[in-house]
C-alpha cells in the first residue's frame, strides 16, 4: 500500500482510539427486578444508569480498589493501542525498521484484551438477578474498529519490507 492512504488509515485508527477511549462505552442500567420498588424506596438513585467511557472505567477501578485489573486494562487498552500506533506510524514514515513492526504484530493480539474484559462484564450482570443489563455503546464500537483498522495496518506494513 502507498504511504498516503496508509497515513490516512493511520490518522482514522488514532481518532478511533481516542473516541473510543474517551467516549461513552457502555451504561449499566440496575435493576432488582420486582423489588426495584423497594430499592428505589431505599436508595433513590438506585436505578439511576451509570455510564463509564473506557478511561472513565479504569479511573472507577483504580480508585474504588480494583487496581491490578485497572492496570491490567490500562496497560493492554490505552498504553499498548497508542504505542502499536506509534510505531506505525514511524514504519509508515520510514523512521523505523521492519522488526519493530513484527514484534509490535506480535504483541498486538493483547489489543482485544478490552474487548473480551467488556464481553465478561456483560455475561456477569446478564447472570445478576433482576433485570440489570448493560448496555454496549457506540465508544466500545470505535474502540474495536481501531483495533480492527490497525490489524489491517500491520499486514499492510509487513508486506513492506
Amino acid at each position: 500500500m502507498k504511504p498516503a492512504p496508509l497515513q490516512w488509515l493511520l490518522a482514522a485508527a488514532s481518532v478511533l482510539l481516542g473516541l473510543g477511549l474517551f467516549v461513552p462505552c457502555m451504561t449499566l442500567v440496575p435493576s432488582a427486578g420486582k423489588l426495584d420498588w423497594l430499592m428505589r424506596a431505599l436508595d433513590p438513585g438506585y436505578s439511576d444508569p451509570m455510564t463509564y467511557s473506557l478511561l472513565g472505567g479504569i479511573r472507577s477501578m483504580l480508585t474504588e480498589g480494583n487496581v491490578f485489573i485497572g492496570l491490567v486494562v490500562g496497560l493492554f487498552s490505552v498504553v499498548f493501542p497508542i504505542w502499536k500506533l506509534g510505531v506505525y506510524w514511524a514504519a509508515a514514515a520510514g523512521q523505523t525498521r521492519g522488526r519493530a513492526v513484527r514484534w509490535v504484530n506480535q504483541l498486538g493480539k493483547w489489543s482485544m484484551l478490552d474487548v473480551f474484559v467488556l464481553a465478561v462484564l456483560v455475561i456477569v450482570v446478564k447472570g445478576l438477578p433482576g433485570d440489570s443489563r448493560v448496555d454496549i455503546e457506540w465508544g466500545a464500537a470505535a474502540f474495536c474498529a481501531s483495533v480492527l483498522l490497525s490489524i489491517f495496518i500491520s499486514r499492510h506494513l509487513e508486506g513492506q519490507e
